[in-house]
């Protein structure tokens, strides 16, 4: 008799356990994620630009986790919030910078997304730049990873170029990120 209880029970349980989505659900569920979270993604790298334009690498470096790892071009990689912040800062203070950013792409999955965007950064070097650094347009492509909640960037992949100003003779633009 206990046997059979245990029996019932078991069954009973599996019968309320929620079904899985089939993949046509997982899609429909996935595209109406990504749909949400693009807007606030296209306002944070607006916020981003604004930060740029102010000189704000301390704000621009909230963006990203405590963990994160910022890949360069040519550079060792920036590795935590605190070194981040302080290349910003310091590319930031060679001159002006102004940045646009445009959202080309989101993948959501539930507390995590994808966003990929171009984007457009000229600067113009200032009394604090290195010798030989001259004015520059770059435009490319880039990606990086949300996690919800923490509303930060996980890291960025693929990062081709330098967060800002290069050296004279430098590579002028980003590798593309996604091929």
């Amino acid at each position: 008799m206990t046997r059979c209880i245990a029996a019932v029970a078991v069954l009973a349980l599996a019968a309320c356990a929620p079904k899985p989505e089939t993949p046509e659900q997982t899609a429909a569920r996935m595209k109406a994620e990504s749909d949400s979270a693009r807007p606030a993604l296209q306002a944070a790298l607006d916020r981003v630009a604004r930060y740029i334009a102010a000189g704000r690498a301390d704000s621009i470096a909230k963006f990203y986790a405590e963990d994160a790892v910022l890949m360069l071009n040519n550079e060792p990689a920036l590795k935590g919030r605190a070194a981040i912040q302080a290349k910003v800062a310091q590319e930031l203070s060679w001159g002006t910078m102004q940045a646009t950013y445009a959202t080309t792409r989101v993948d959501a999955n539930g507390p995590l997304a994808v966003q990929q965007y171009t984007y457009v950064v000229s600067f113009k070097p200032g009394p604090h730049a290195p010798p030989g650094m001259t004015a520059f347009t770059d435009t490319g492509k880039d990606d990086h990873g949300v996690q919800e909640g923490e509303r930060r960037l996980a890291g960025v992949r693929g990062h081709g170029g330098s967060f800002g100003p290069r050296p004279a003779g430098a590579r002028a633009s980003h590798q593309e990120a996604l091929g």
